[in-house]
């Protein structure tokens, strides 16, 4: 049972640390809005993510995925990232006055198609979580607790560390540049989508 949760708390670690979109998405909020503005990204990434753990636990691993299912929400995925990073590349000026460019709703799209994420409780962690199930009563949700903390952590720990870049990336003559990284990162994660459906 100890292993299991060190197992779930290490896969949260590396979960959080994983460059994707909420990563990048979390950077670009904290480069345009702030620190506390754009932390909102990874409670609103939390509690997406949640929901589709225990979507999964409930409806999807019952019912089951085929490859075809996996490779739509690829595509629709890849979709999302590109609409994201287009609006992250418009941005050409720091402004805390802004609109957050990743709302919840967004959050909710980029993780309802983000097949990485749906492999990931498919494969890795509904498998975990039920082995843990099977030796303590709600294993499952102890699981999901101790990885989604874990993750949590991560994620908060390198915002927090890039917020510590922020006055160097928000020199005027790279505000301009720093977005359109972070968008070309956002469209090469929708592109590296795409190759590996096929």
């Amino acid at each position: 049972m100890i292993t299991s949760l060190i197992e779930a708390f290490l896969l949260g670690l590396v979960g959080g640390a994983v460059p994707g979109p909420i990563l990048t998405g979390t950077f670009t909020e904290i480069l345009n809005i702030g620190f506390l503005k754009g932390i909102r990204v990874i409670f609103y990434a939390l509690i997406a993510e949640t929901i589709g753990a225990l979507l999964v636990f409930f409806i999807f691993y019952a019912v089951g995925l085929n490859q075809l299912a996996i490779q739509i929400i690829s595509v629709c995925g890849a979709m999302v990232l590109f609409w994201l990073g287009y609006q992250v590349w418009k941005i050409k000026e720091i402004n805390t006055e802004s609109k957050q460019v990743l709302t919840f709703p967004k959050i909710l799209l980029l993780t309802a198609f983000n097949s990485g994420y749906w492999i990931f409780w498919i494969t890795i962690g509904v498998p975990k979580a039920l082995a843990l199930d099977t030796s303590v009563y709600g294993g499952k949700f102890i699981f999901l607790v101790i990885f989604e903390l874990a993750w949590l952590i991560m994620t908060l720990a390198l915002a927090f560390v890039f917020y510590q870049f922020r006055p160097l990336l928000q020199r005027k003559n790279l505000i301009g540049t720093t977005f359109k990284v972070l968008a070309v990162i956002l469209i090469l994660l929708g592109v590296k989508t795409l190759l590996n459906i096929f």
